[in-house]
């Protein structure tokens, strides 16, 4: 990418054909790579956007959802379907809410044909709910979580786990009535600095990261909302004051395994079958120095 840096990564498969692509945050808008043939992947396509160091992707059928914090052009919108043609149709969505237009994001979640938006410059920068199914090049603003800042977070049915970066802690907040959500329980991560969420498969373990140096990937069972425990939490080199960015969890023969990415250590892959012993079975170093600092990997999808 030359001197482009890059951000945030996700990816789309074309159904019609199987081909596969990754959709790359890259500092000069979104960059669409056909990585059909891993040996010689093929950028198709950068679709423009502000030049920002901090750009985030999520794919709802065939619509990429892009944000960034630096612009004012709202959420960017990509119809993925003539690809790997050049002609893909773009827009985005600038409502008014609350007053003020939507201009800055700074992440992303999709769930259930809806999108939810963090860190906007909307009120407190909280989270922005959205039905992108009625028209996925047209959101329909459903309502906000915004009590205050929300810089990242989960959803899964109708329940939101917010990192809430600021106040070093995870709210879980029932959104099944976007214009109405009901926080249910709170509680703090290891490092007060909560920046992801990200749930187990059977939704009884609330994994966090906290984006600063010497951190930590934890485990907090969260089956009785009336007495949330961390019940382990890992690193993957203490020596070196790195700084853990995203987890998420993948599956694989039944088993949970949180993959993160960690900057200036590359990503993991962490055994999370056990979430009160929490074992590093996996990583791939993507950076060539060392120590803390917000340098190496971004994101893993």
């Amino acid at each position: 990418y030359g001197n482009q840096s890059l951000s945030n990564i996700g990816g789309w498969v074309d159904t019609a054909d199987g081909k596969e692509y990754a959709l790359v945050g890259a500092e000069d808008g979104l960059s669409i790579v056909d990585v059909s043939n891993p040996a010689a992947p093929v950028e198709i396509i950068q679709i423009p956007g502000p030049q920002s160091t901090w750009r985030e992707v999520k794919t709802v059928g065939d619509y990429a959802y892009i944000t960034t914090e630096d612009g004012e052009i709202g959420l960017q919108i990509v119809e993925l379907t003539n690809l790997p043609a050049t002609n893909l149709a773009v827009t985005t969505w600038k409502p008014e809410i609350m007053g003020d237009s939507l201009e800055t994001i700074h992440a992303l979640h999709a769930e259930g044909g809806k999108v939810y938006l963090y860190g906007s410059n909307i009120g407190n920068g909280g989270c922005i709910i959205a039905d992108v199914t009625t028209n996925p090049m047209v959101p329909i603003y459903l309502g906000s979580y915004d009590p205050r800042y929300v810089h990242d977070g989960y959803v899964r049915n109708d329940t939101l786990y917010a990192g809430h970066i600021f106040d070093g802690e995870c709210a879980i907040v029932n959104v099944s009535n976007a214009a109405s959500p009901i926080i249910l329980a709170t509680f703090e991560t290891p490092d007060k600095f909560t920046h992801n969420t990200w749930l187990s498969a059977n939704s009884k373990i609330c994994f966090t990261t906290d984006e600063v140096s010497h951190s930590s990937l934890a485990s907090f069972d969260i089956s009785n909302l009336g007495n949330i425990t961390m019940m382990d939490k890992i690193q993957t080199n203490p020596a070196s004051n790195s700084v853990v960015h995203n987890t998420h969890i993948v599956q694989k023969n039944n088993v949970d395994y949180a993959v993160t990415s960690w900057y200036t250590e590359g990503f993991t892959i962490v055994d999370a079958s056990r979430p009160g012993n929490l074992v590093q079975v996996g990583n791939y170093d993507t950076y060539t120095g060392s120590g803390t600092g917000f340098t190496g990997c971004w994101g893993v999808y």
